[in-house]
């Protein structure tokens, strides 16, 4: 009987690592999109990706083995269920894209020894500077794809979201980070009654999805650029923070709730939308990398609901509890 060690599993790892490289240099060589419907020998796919045939057939066995493409009978190769998702037309693939075509995201993570000994980002260690100064000030194509890429990865949940907020019948709702607006959208789709703000820097705010500037939403949602970490828009009954604090360290965090409890009427409800960082026991895999990627892009974190809470609290707002969706969990406080 094979009883499998540590030995063995270390091994493992090693190859999953392997794995990652050849993920990426089958996502910067457009393999998936260049493929297409039709099966193609390595030949004509070196032709159409540039590549040396000799070194791209031993890529394609090598990404074969881990289910991504097969081999026909013919010598040629076809897409699987898993390559398809590899594709630019679908979400994954757009996510892989941003996160495994950019020379500067994958260099922090390759850093991430170097940055433990300095407790910071690996991304600040490697660069010099923080993430989204860096995609802007070095490659827009690069922080247009990110959001792009953040508006497609979050767009699933958005149902299951808006079925917990409970939202109110009438009044403003604040997307603080918004985005293009995906989760305004839906939300102002479900209750006909309510206003609402997209609120995000200039150049994500100039790419608002057309559906929130044109009729019939146009007339009940306005869009604002801003800094949430000086100021965010007034008033509102309601103010929403997906995926916002998680890319922030405590003391920014603080900071822009502090916008919105400044901003807020007294009984405003303020709900953070994140994934619930569990301590209790070993995370699951998915929970423990989305911490990493936090750090070695952002040198932030996924949190506990006790670290939402205190958050909260030290923004001067009441803390009133959590709901939780299939996967995300929804941190719900009230400004006094």
């Amino acid at each position: 009987m094979n009883h499998e060690g540590p030995d063995d599993s270390v091994s493992q790892m090693l190859v999953h690592l392997r794995a990652a490289h050849l993920l990426r240099a089958a996502v910067v060589l457009d393999l998936a999109d260049t493929l297409e419907d039709e099966a193609l020998s390595v030949a004509d796919l070196a032709v159409r990706t540039g590549t040396d045939p000799g070194v791209l057939g031993r890529l394609l066995a090598a990404l074969a083995s881990f289910g991504v493409f097969t081999l026909t009978e013919d010598g040629r190769y076809a897409h699987t269920a898993l390559s398809r998702t590899m594709c630019s037309t679908h979400p994954v693939g757009r996510i892989l894209a941003q996160d495994l075509k950019s020379d500067a995201t994958w260099q922090a993570w390759s850093n991430l020894a170097a940055a433990a000994k300095e407790g910071r980002s690996p991304f600040a260690v490697v660069h010099g500077t923080d993430f989204y100064s860096y995609i802007s000030e070095h490659d827009p194509e690069q922080a247009a794809n990110f959001h792009q890429a953040m508006n497609n990865a979050t767009e699933e949940d958005n149902g299951d979201v808006v079925a917990a907020l409970g939202l109110p019948a009438t009044g403003l709702v604040v997307d603080v980070g918004g985005g293009r607006g995906g989760l305004l959208r839906d939300v102002l789709r479900a209750a006909p009654e309510l206003r609402g703000v997209l609120f995000d820097v200039e150049g994500v705010i100039a790419d608002a999805l057309p559906e929130l500037v044109s009729d019939p939403l146009a007339s009940r949602c306005e869009t604002v650029a801003g800094d949430a970490l000086a100021a965010v828009p007034e008033g509102a009954d309601l103010y929403l923070l997906r995926f916002i604090l998680h890319n922030w360290g405590d003391e920014d965090c603080v900071r822009i709730l502090e916008s919105c409890a400044r901003a807020a009427k007294p009984g405003s409800r303020i709900v953070v939308v994140e994934v619930l960082l569990e301590k209790s026991g070993t995370p699951d895999a998915y929970t423990a990398m989305a911490d990493m990627g936090m750090f070695v892009l952002f040198g932030s974190q996924e949190r506990t609901e006790a670290e939402y809470a205190g958050l909260f609290e030290r923004a001067g707002l009441e803390y009133r509890g959590s709901t939780a969706t299939e996967s995300l969990h929804l941190f719900e406080a009230v400004a006094r």
